[in-house]
């Protein structure tokens, strides 16, 4: 999560995926680089930018040998290793076990390497990653421009792999492949929760096998400084509880990830988020303390601008942590200043009237035009998120991370800065791969589409308040009856609707975000609005006053409500890529890896391949389900940590119905999760719930969905038994766990589901076997079905949908 700073704030700030969607470039009548047939033969995750099969298949009679037509280098020896070793482990393969059939040709294969130039020492934004491939029955060919080019070769030709009846083989084809955009990163958050090495290098490998180059760091927050200072040692001695890296590690990580075409990105938070550092040196406080690392997850702690030593100590530190991150962009933060222990110091006040600052954003744009001059005089290029595009930096040089919205995004490609995308990509949401799948640096969507009438218009001013939380907004209407449609403004974003209820006074919208989907119910009240928004589990409250329109010629004007034009392509290549972000306040180094992975692969995909690829999230699923796999098979446990926090907590005759439950359930989305503790959450909150065990997304559910997709299409009787073993065992995991939910209250919680699962899944029984059977009361299976899409203990039963296509489209007919 990016920071759970005024929950509500954030869900609506986020809100800007409204109906409309302002789709910009051009169609390409060309036919597309991969045919609709090779696709669906291959489970590749990124797809490659072009790609031809050939028809025929290459049998591994024994791990491939390599040979180097070009250079050679200690770091293509160790590629080529590490692919051989997974090679093996998945086929069980050695040098002289034969795995293809008799007919087949069994000499050794030959992998021949032809690398064009070493890469620089250290992975730069620069290099060329391209790569090209041909199999056929001679052997396999690999070709780069440089050695990063290889190790995605590599890692191409491993999800290739394929096994028939004949044996392990790969598919004969001709490949050119390269990086839709330059930036393809992960944000792990190592502060809220403490993340040690060797969790890093897990990922790492993961983000190698999908193409990803870039992993961010963030090393400082409230919660604490993860990393050893020499120069200042007691910000990690002070700051972390003894959970850092020291710098041995991290030159450890480094050297990991550059054998893997991996840079590493540090963020070190300023001027807020930084409670931890002023635990050991609480001069860079603008309150006078007492200063301890915050557990809860909104804090205010604040650096002290007015105090040139502040600056002093920052440089000194970016210095040392400058020579030690070899990478050319160093993170800032500078997000969300909270500002309040500013306006309660008097020295900073004092400081502001002295150099003629209006206002705290004079001052935080005063802090980063330091701060800038520091990291550039590093010889770094500084990066921050984006509230940094307002802070008078020059935007040619520096580096903008939109984690707000796609409108940020644009303006810093505008104004010339890199630009990164995070917006729409926050994996601790806990939306689906599909949801991300959607979002694209150079689509905007919630652009305003909606006619304008300037003749007949009405606006009001807004308030929108949860609890001490007041957010301004902005009310416009336009049209009347069916044509009703209006724009949202809320905390300088506009959002256009054209689905208006309007009747007997009220006034019914809803706006669909990331968070799920606000709607709005008002009231007329003469001149005034009245009435409640609901977003996710909260309630806010509204209250609106005509502030203008067609029929006030004394309120305020019409806005000039602009349309967003295109990027320029000068400008479009200032958008680097995009950035998966993986905050911590709800994942420790247990749950971890189940949040980042596999919806990982779906981002990698939208960052690594031509866009005219990336559209069809079916297929996309179809390939993500492979890849799940594939990442336990190279070592990441985000499939297999819930064992021990969870399922071994029961005794060994309720593990498996324990298992199949926790299969269909995925985690609700995070203000959601958040909601159901009590103390509220913080970040010293066990994380050993049902909840925790449940992925984000169950790929067990969407394996029976597509079953079921398929079976109600050509009703096959072989798909007809798979789907009737599925039900059968859902039918008594009820039954099954009963006992076990006696013994173990932590189970409580989640009983509903797997009453409601096998409730339901007795229901298709009955349906597969007597399609229209009148017993089955559709009022009955309605009220069910209501209650089965509740969340439970944080988690939804994510296999409804599939269970009530089963019962619905297989023929039941209405009963008593």
């Amino acid at each position: 999560m990016k920071k759970v700073l005024k929950a509500i704030g954030i869900i609506l700030m986020v809100i800007i995926v409204g109906g409309a969607v302002a789709w910009f470039g051009f169609l390409r009548p060309e036919p597309p680089p991969i045919s609709a047939e090779d696709r669906r033969a291959i489970e590749l995750m990124p797809l490659p930018s072009s790609l031809e099969l050939k028809g025929g298949k290459l049998y591994l009679s024994s791990i491939p040998k390599p040979s180097y037509n070009g250079i050679s280098t200690e770091r293509l020896d160790r590629a080529y290793e590490r692919f051989a070793d997974r090679l093996a482990s998945k086929t069980a393969a050695s040098p002289t076990a034969s795995s293809a059939p008799d007919e087949v040709e069994t000499d050794a294969i030959e992998i021949r390497i032809r690398c064009d130039s070493v890469s620089s020492q250290y992975p730069s934004l620069e290099e060329d990653e391209s790569y090209r491939l041909k199999i056929d029955g001679k052997g396999i060919e690999l070709s780069a421009p440089e050695e990063r080019g290889i190790f995605h070769g590599l890692e191409t030709l491993f999800q290739l792999l394929e096994k028939d009846e004949q044996g392990w083989y790969l598919p004969e084809l001709d490949m050119e492949d390269a990086p839709r955009y330059p930036w393809r990163g992960l944000m792990i958050d190592v502060s809220r929760h403490w993340i040690p090495k060797e969790v890093i290098l897990r990922n790492l490998a993961g983000m190698a096998s999908v193409k990803m180059n870039v992993l961010h760091l963030h090393l400082t927050d409230h919660q604490g400084f993860r990393i050893e200072s020499k120069v200042f040692p007691k910000l990690h001695e002070m700051g972390s509880e003894g959970n850092y890296y020291t710098q041995q590690e991290i030159r450890e990580i480094l050297e990991y990830a550059s054998d893997r075409g991996i840079r590493i990105v540090p963020e070190f938070d300023v001027p807020g988020h930084t409670a931890s550092w002023f635990t050991g040196y609480p001069d860079l406080a603008s309150d006078e303390g007492p200063h301890v690392i915050y557990k809860g997850i909104i804090g205010d702690a604040i650096m002290n601008p007015a105090n040139e030593y502040t600056f002093d100590f920052l440089n000194e530190l970016f210095g040392e942590m400058a020579s030690l991150f070899p990478d050319t962009y160093f993170h800032i933060g500078a997000d969300e200043p909270r500002d309040e222990d500013w306006n309660n110091n008097p020295a900073i006040q004092e400081f502001m009237k002295s150099q003629g600052f209006s206002d705290n954003h004079a001052l935080y744009a005063y802090f980063n035009q330091r701060l800038y001059e520091i990291v550039e005089g590093h010889g770094k290029r500084l990066l921050g998120w984006d509230e940094i595009q307002d802070a008078g930096l020059p935007a040619d040089k520096i580096a903008v991370q939109s984690w707000r919205n796609h409108k940020s995004l644009w303006k810093s490609a505008r104004e010339g800065s890199h630009a990164i995308l995070s917006a729409g990509y926050y994996l601790d949401h806990k939306q689906s791969a599909a949801f991300h799948y959607d979002v694209d640096p150079e689509v905007i969507k919630g652009a305003i589409e909606i006619e304008i009438d300037s003749a007949h218009w009405q606006s009001w001013k807004m308030e929108l308040k949860f609890n001490d939380t007041k957010l301004d907004g902005e009310l416009y209407m336009f049209g009347a009856d069916e044509n009703r449609r209006g724009v949202m403004g809320i905390m300088g974003n506009l959002y256009g609707f054209d689905q208006v209820k309007e009747q007997d006074g009220k006034l019914e919208y809803d706006i669909e975000g990331p968070m799920g989907t606000a709607t709005f119910e008002l009231r007329q009240q003469g001149d005034s609005l009245v009435g409640e928004s609901s977003i996710s589990v909260f309630t806010l409250n509204i209250n609106g006053s005509r502030s203008g329109g067609s029929d006030m010629p004394d309120g305020i004007a019409l806005p000039k409500f602009e349309k967003i034009e295109p990027l320029t392509e000068d400008q479009l290549r200032n958008l680097l890529g995009g950035e998966a972000c993986m905050w911590t306040e709800a994942a420790d180094s247990v749950t971890l890896e189940s949040r980042i992975w596999p919806r990982s692969g779906a981002i990698a995909e939208k960052l690594w391949s031509p866009s005219e690829l990336t559209d069809d999230s079916g297929d996309m699923y179809r390939r993500l389900l492979h890849l799940n796999e594939m990442l336990q098979v190279i070592g990441l446990q985000h499939m297999s940590y819930r064992e021990d926090l969870v399922v071994n907590r029961v005794e060994e005759p309720y593990r498996v119905p324990l298992n199949n439950l926790i299969d269909v359930l995925q985690e609700d989305l995070l203000f959601n999760r958040m909601a159901i503790y009590d103390p509220p959450f913080d970040v010293e909150t066990p994380l050993n719930r049902v909840v925790d065990a449940a992925a984000p997304e169950s790929y067990a559910a969407i394996h029976f969905e597509r079953k079921v997709d398929e079976f109600l299409e050509t009703k096959e009787v072989g798909l007809k038994e798979k789907i009737r073993e599925q039900l059968e065992t859902w039918a008594t995991v009820h039954e099954k766990l009963e006992p076990a939910i006696e013994l173990n209250p932590f189970l409580e919680e989640v009983e509903p589901h797997a009453d409601h699962l096998s409730r339901l899944a007795e229901l298709a029984l009955v349906i597969l076997d007597n399609p229209g059977d009148s017993s089955v009361s559709m009022a009955k299976l309605d009220a069910l079905l209501v209650d089965a899409r509740k969340a439970y203990g944080g988690t939804l039963l994510s296999v409804i949908s599939g269970l009530e296509r089963i019962i619905k489209e297989t023929g039941i007919e209405a009963g008593g």
